[in-house]
């Protein structure tokens, strides 16, 4: 009986934060002239400018092919190696910088089952919805060109995205709160997950480029593991030396851990923000 109870309460809140999610979606479209299609097309002029850079540098190292223009040429193409490292670590930007604009959408809280978390856990979900449907979107262009689709592990990839956002979460509403001591915390990390994090999460570059005696200098970001496991799990044979799947697991279990705890406590602290 005490299962069944905790089954359908579990349902009854994952089918509040999927109604919260499309009431979200639907509601940029209508504010938007590219409606339901802009959660796509934000994304994937991100991705075509980064791609764009990394052919750039290719070309600048003397490369004339349409490459990774590097050593990574050997496991995937461009497309396939740009597109793994964006869909991670811009999830985990997007859901993070969500979390540390506190709520920005409030209607929903106008019902008593409805609380703060269950508005950030729609608009995360509607951010895997966004890049899981690009990542999908991008094999099969690339299968329909190439007729080699290859998706060696999806249960890692699942994995690292479900990972991905609970790290993001976890990360974002602790500095939410902790961001109640000092105003300026959140701004300063805003613009550290904009700008350092990304550009050391190896959506330009892997880990088996890079020097040994380097490594320790990106090995401690989190994210990196998480993009090179998703590669990974496209191509086993894609060495990925010293990353861990543990680290990850461990990262996104005491984030998220820690954000519960203070989000217990300080629960009405999430509605201030934004006042």
């Amino acid at each position: 009986m005490f299962i069944n109870r905790v089954v359908k309460g579990l349902r009854r809140q994952w089918m509040i934060i999927v109604a919260i999610a499309d009431y979200d979606r639907s509601r940029q479209a209508v504010g938007s002239s590219l409606g339901s299609w802009e959660s796509l097309i934000g994304p994937m002029q991100m991705m075509l400018f980064f791609i764009g850079m990394r052919v750039g540098f290719s070309f600048l190292r003397g490369s004339s092919k349409f490459t990774a223009g590097g050593s990574t040429d050997m496991y995937f193409n461009l497309v396939v190696f740009m597109s793994t490292g964006f869909c991670i670590a811009f999830l985990f930007r997007n859901v993070a910088v969500k979390s540390l604009s506190g709520l920005k959408l409030k209607a929903p809280l106008y019902y008593p089952r409805i609380k703060p978390l269950d508005i950030l856990l729609a608009l995360s979900l509607n951010d895997m919805r966004a890049l899981a449907t690009l990542s999908l979107a991008i094999l099969s262009v690339v299968w329909y060109f190439t007729w080699s689709f290859q998706l060696d592990s999806p249960g890692l990839a699942i994995s690292v995205y479900l990972l991905t956002v609970m790290m993001a979460i976890g990360f974002g509403l602790s500095v939410v709160f902790l961001g109640k001591l000092n105003k300026w915390l959140v701004k300063i990390i805003k613009r550290i997950i904009q700008r350092v994090i990304i550009f050391t999460s190896g959506i330009f570059f892997a880990t088996f480029e890079i020097p040994a005696h380097l490594r320790p200098f990106i090995t401690w970001n989190p994210i990196l593991h998480g993009v090179e496991l998703f590669r990974y799990s496209i191509n086993n044979e894609y060495p990925i030396p010293d990353i861990s799947l543990s680290y990850l697991i461990l990262c996104s279990i005491l984030m998220l851990g820690f954000s519960l705890i203070l989000y217990r406590t300080n629960e009405s602290l999430l509605l201030e923000i934004n006042d």
